[in-house]
C-alpha cells in the first residue's frame, strides 16, 4: 500500500512536469526505424509481463472469480497500467524529444536536478524497495524447497539458509543491473529473453500439450491450436530478434560509450 501511494505521488509530480513545454506532435516521426522495433518488443514485454505476481494474487483472493472477466481486477489493472504507460511515453517524448542530447532510458533520468525531482527518484527507489520481495515470492517458493530437500537442513539451518539465499539473489540481480548501465537496452534484453518466453512461448505450448487428448477443449475446427501456434511463433520471432538486437546494442554501447543513445 505504501508503495502504491508513493508511486501515485511520484506520477502526479512527473505528469505536471512533462505536460509543460511540449513540442507539437507533427514535428516527430510517426514511426521509428524497423531495426528498432525488436527493442520496442522487448521493452513492451518487460512492462506488461507480470505472471509472477498475477497468479499468486489470484490464488490468495477470497473470490478468485472476480479476478478475470471484462470487469475483473486483472482487466481493470491492465487497462490502468496501459493508459499510464501510454501517457508517460507520449508526453515524455513530446517533452524531451528532438533535443541536442538524446532521451535517456527512464523518464526519471530526464528530470531536472532539483530537490523536487530528486525526491521523486527517492520515492520510486523506496517503492521498489517495498515491492522487491513480492517479485521474488514465486521464484523463491519454487527454487528454495528443492535446495532444502537436497541439503537436508534442520529447521534453524534452513531458516538461516533461506535468508542467505534471498540476500544472494538480490545481490546478484543488483550486480547485473549495475554492470549494465544502459537501462533501456537491458530492459529490452530481459523482456525479449524471459518475459517473451513466460508470456508468449511457454503458455500456448503447455496449453496444447495439456489438452491434446481432449480435442473438444480446442473449440470448433480446433481453432485454439492455430491460435496457440501463432502466439508461440510470434513469441519465438520476438525472442530471437529482440535478444539479438538488444545484446548487439549493449555491446555497441560498451564499445562506443559516447555514441548517440548510449549515455548511461
Amino acid at each position: 500500500m505504501a508503495a502504491n501511494v508513493a508511486t501515485v505521488i511520484a506520477l502526479i509530480v512527473i505528469f505536471q512536469h512533462i505536460v509543460q513545454h511540449t513540442k507539437p506532435a507533427n514535428r516527430f516521426p510517426a514511426f521509428t526505424e524497423w531495426s528498432k522495433v525488436p527493442l520496442f518488443f522487448g521493452s513492451a514485454m518487460y512492462a506488461f509481463e507480470g505472471i509472477g505476481v498475477v497468479l499468486p494474487i489470484e490464488n490468495k483472493m477470497k473470490t478468485p472469480e472476480d479476478y478475470r472477466g471484462l470487469s475483473g481486477v486483472l482487466t481493470l489493472g491492465m487497462t490502468t497500467v496501459t493508459v499510464l504507460y501510454t501517457a508517460v511515453g507520449f508526453y515524455g517524448y513530446l517533452r524531451y524529444g528532438l533535443r541536442d542530447k538524446p532521451i535517456r532510458g527512464s523518464i526519471t533520468l530526464n528530470l531536472p536536478h532539483t530537490w523536487l525531482y530528486t525526491g521523486v527518484k527517492v520515492i520510486y527507489s523506496m517503492a521498489i524497495f517495498c515491492t522487491y520481495g513480492l517479485q521474488f515470492y514465486v521464484p523463491v517458493n519454487i527454487v528454495w524447497p528443492h535446495i532444502t530437500s537436497k541439503l537436508k537442513l534442520n529447521r534453524r539451518a534452513a531458516k538461516i539458509g533461506n535468508y542467505i539465499f534471498k540476500t544472494g539473489v538480490v545481490l546478484i540481480t543488483f550486480s547485473i543491473a549495475a554492470a549494465i548501465p544502459y537501462l533501456d537496452k537491458f530492459i529490452s534484453l530481459v523482456g525479449s529473453v524471459s518475459c517473451a518466453s513466460l508470456a508468449l512461448i511457454f503458455p500456448p505450448i503447455l496449453h496444447i500439450i495439456t489438452f491434446w487428448d481432449e480435442k473438444d477443449r480446442f473449440g470448433p475446427c480446433r481453432w485454439h491450436i492455430y491460435k496457440d501456434v501463432l502466439i508461440a511463433i510470434l513469441g519465438i520471432l520476438g525472442f530471437i530478434t529482440g535478444t539479438y538486437t538488444s545484446f548487439d546494442a549493449i555491446v555497441d554501447c560498451f564499445k562506443n560509450p559516447n555514441k548517440l543513445g548510449c549515455k548511461a
